[in-house]
């Protein structure tokens, strides 16, 4: 598993339109696709950068911690909450605000 502390907005920037795979708890995978990544100017000892990730309008995931699998950053434990949803998408958001590693 990444550790998540060690990504940073550049690393998910790297990684737009690319696809996330969440095992809901039946064991059917939901793709999500990475869509937005935003960095927030902060003081320099902070960080601060959101992720949206679209995914299909059902099954909508819980607002809680999953794991995502991706091709390169491997399996990573992110915190999601559904922000936007229709009758044929869902959008989830991912917000990292943290004091920088020195």
């Amino acid at each position: 598993m990444a550790d998540i502390l060690t990504l940073h907005g550049n690393t998910f920037l790297e990684q737009l339109h690319s696809t996330f795979s969440v095992m809901t708890g039946n064991g059917t995978p939901v793709e999500l696709e990475l869509v937005e990544v935003t960095e927030k100017e902060t003081p320099a000892n902070v960080e601060l950068f959101s992720l949206l990730f679209r995914g299909p309008a059902a099954p909508r995931l819980q607002q809680q911690t999953h794991p995502l699998q991706h091709k390169k950053l491997g399996t990573l434990e992110i915190f999601l909450t559904a922000v936007e949803g229709d009758k044929t998408s869902t959008t989830y958001e991912a917000v990292f605000h943290r004091l920088r590693q020195s």
